[in-house]
């Protein structure tokens, strides 16, 4: 009867398992169908979370079920080794039995001698089947003991057979020639796990310093952390077999695990009828953090995938992928707590307590959290906005939740609370559009003629490149100051980043040529009254020392032909990569168009396809980390290729930019 049962059963795993099988073949292919090494490394991580989030959800779901049923119950243990378990009798609990039957036994083992065999036998009396180990009761083998299907004395029987093979190995674990045999295979264990340990470590130390000085491609560098777990499992298997060969190592080990698992799976925290222990809370928070983890995984996905694709507002793209991780990682908490048994209607309580606390010690975390989803909706701010908040200026690099990250133009990143942009005012340069005017106030001397001043002026704005013609640049007469005819420059910029280094390369162009005009700027003068006779004894004492020699009058030179040459080693835009050779240039191409170079391939935009072309972040991204230049220099660069007729965007209707936009070699061109 048992064979049949076994029979059946073994059918039924392998059907069970054959069918896994077919499933996982169906949907293993799913996963590697991903283009993209990234993307398919993230499905399949996401897929092997939510199923290791079901197998874990399987015990809490069947608790309920099998509570019910479940029997208090004790395991006798002789040397760390459990033999088997028994149950609770009406005044004596499991425990205390237990306590009973593992002292006799080990009173057996030290009374009896060590050669000599210890007897164990079953006895049959009133009813009542009774274990006897060297001719002393044992323990009553009780209706709680047994399993379903056998007789108290079959149990009784196969205990007895357990019991005896467990003292016989106990006696001869105590013999002194079994302790030099193992004490000799200790240490020979010991030397090979130490020159394993020893090669592993030296291999890793040498893959390290490999990957250091010469390695370029990082992905081989997760051997490391690989290798370094190997290395300390080497040494967990030879304390585990330690433990596992010497009695009193064994029982230690029981003893250490037995107090964890104690402390552990105690109850701890009541909720209605169910207590929660340690361990529970563990497993709640640790799926609850895979459960993040799944979540920004799928929210990353979706946004690389769908978003960037669909919407090419940077902004956008970032408010739906938060909206989308909130209303996931709600929902997900929501079926987890539910599938934990945990009474939401409970947390009622839980919820008042915690609005009291956001009224008073949580009201800025609130209020910056607010502020974050006014942010996202009404988006006065948005990334990559060039905004000026208070003594910060810089680029929004980051949104979140709580707070906004700005890295300013010294590249160094300021976390704002988000209720400081919604409640104080911001100074928004990228705001509708980025076109922005620059005021340069500046005087010259009183001398000089407004006609010369004027054209000076002119011609050094109309040299930069990155000065706007239209609207035109002007030159308001503010009136007479102290010492200077005072002038207002008013000038149009495309780029607010730049503000700062166009106003000194328009300095140093308006220096230049007001010089070549013999146009002063004056310094604050003072007049100083003189007597007649300290006036003569000056001009004399003057004349005597300049003696005849002439005045030679300053010539004008207004050429402008070689102005932007003169100062442009003191610019930092107009030292552009304009001054890259031809040579450069081709190796560079070389270089994007290799198969480490850009991801070259056909993209999709809504409903257009645009074949044979790349992204120009990406390809900003690939330039900064190739050939270690700033995002900004990068752009530059891929504004130079576009110039000199390189690359071009597949609808020319934009430059060269660091966003989402498709751009094309022209010998692409199909």
């Amino acid at each position: 009867m048992r064979l049949i049962m076994a029979k059946e059963k073994w059918g039924i795993c392998c059907k069970m398992k054959s069918k896994q099988d077919s499933a996982l073949q169906g949907c293993v292919p799913m996963l590697f169908r991903f283009r993209f090494p990234r993307l398919r490394a993230i499905a399949i991580f996401c897929v092997a979370s939510l199923m290791a989030l079901g197998i874990a959800l399987q015990p809490s779901l069947a608790q309920s079920q099998s509570s019910s049923m479940s029997v208090e119950r004790a395991a006798v243990v002789l040397d760390g080794r459990v033999l088997f378990r028994l149950g609770s009798i009406d005044g004596f609990t499991a425990e205390r039995r237990v306590q009973s039957v593992n002292a006799d036994l080990q009173r057996a083992i030290y009374t009896n001698p060590l050669d000599t065999s210890i007897p164990v036998l079953v006895v049959q009396r009133s009813e009542l089947t009774t274990i006897r180990v060297n001719k002393r009761h044992l323990l009553t083998v009780t209706e709680g003991d047994f399993r379903r299907g056998i007789t108290p004395k079959e149990q009784a029987e196969e205990w007895a057979v357990t019991l005896k093979t467990a003292l016989g190995r106990s006696q001869r674990e105590r013999l002194p020639s079994y302790h030099e045999q193992m004490l000799w295979r200790i240490v020979f264990a010991l030397v090979g796990v130490s020159i394993l340990s020893g090669l592993i470590r030296w291999g890793r130390r040498r893959l390290w310093r490999y990957w250091t000085q010469q390695a370029k491609n990082p992905q081989p560098q997760l051997i490391i952390p690989v290798l370094l777990c190997l290395e300390v499992g080497v040494w967990l298997v030879f304390f585990t077999y330690v433990c596992e060969i010497w009695p009193l190592a064994r029982r230690v080990r029981y003893q250490i695990v037995q107090f964890l698992g104690g402390a552990f799976t105690s109850g701890l925290i009541t909720a209605g009828d169910t207590s929660y222990s340690l361990l529970d809370i563990a497993k709640l928070i640790a799926l609850s953090l895979v459960l993040l983890i799944v979540v920004r995984g799928l929210t990353a996905m979706f946004k690389s995938r769908i978003l960037k694709i669909t919407i090419p507002d940077r902004g956008m793209q970032d408010a739906i992928a938060t909206l989308i991780q909130f209303v996931l990682m709600g929902l997900g908490l929501f079926i987890l707590l539910q599938a934990w048994g945990i009474d939401l209607s409970a947390l009622a309580i839980i919820a008042s307590v915690l609005g009291v606390g956001l009224g008073f010690g949580l009201q800025h975390i609130a209020n910056n959290f607010i502020s974050g989803w006014i942010l996202l909706i009404e988006r006065p701010v948005q990334v990559g906005d060039f905004i000026n908040l208070g003594d910060v200026m810089g680029t929004v690099e980051v949104i979140g939740w709580r707070s906004t990250e700005i890295q300013t133009l010294d590249r160094v990143s300021i976390i704002v609370p988000n209720a400081e942009l919604v409640q104080t005012r911001v100074i928004n340069w990228s705001h509708g559009h980025s076109v922005s005017r620059l005021h340069l106030p500046l005087g010259v001397a009183y001398d000089s003629p407004i006609d010369t001043v004027h054209k000076a002026i002119m011609e050094a704005v109309q040299t930069h490149p990155e000065i706007l013609q239209y609207p035109r640049p002007q030159l308001r007469f503010l009136g007479f100051g102290d010492s200077s005819l005072d002038f207002d420059l008013l000038i149009w910029i495309r780029d607010p980043r730049l503000q700062f280094d166009i106003k000194s390369d328009l300095y140093y162009l308006l220096e230049a040529n007001l010089r070549r005009y013999n146009i002063s700027i004056p310094f604050p003068q003072r007049d100083l009254n003189l007597r007649a006779t300290d006036i003569n004894a000056i001009l004399h004492e003057r004349d005597q020392e300049q003696g005849d020699r002439p005045i030679t009058p300053k010539t004008i030179t207004p050429s402008t032909s070689n102005l932007l040459k003169d100062i442009s080693k003191y610019s930092a835009i107009l030292q552009t990569p304009k001054n890259i050779t031809t040579a450069e240039i081709t190796q560079l191409i070389k270089q994007m168009r290799s198969d480490d170079g850009l991801d070259i391939k056909d993209h999709r935009f809504r409903l257009t396809k645009y074949p044979k072309s790349f992204i120009g972040s990406e390809a900003v991204s690939w330039i900064v980390q190739t050939q270690k230049a700033t995002r900004e220099a990068a752009v530059r660069l891929g504004q130079l290729l576009v110039e000199r007729g390189i690359i071009h965007h597949v609808t020319d209707e934009h430059a060269f930019k660091d966003e989402y936009l498709f751009y094309r070699f022209y010998e692409d061109e199909g």
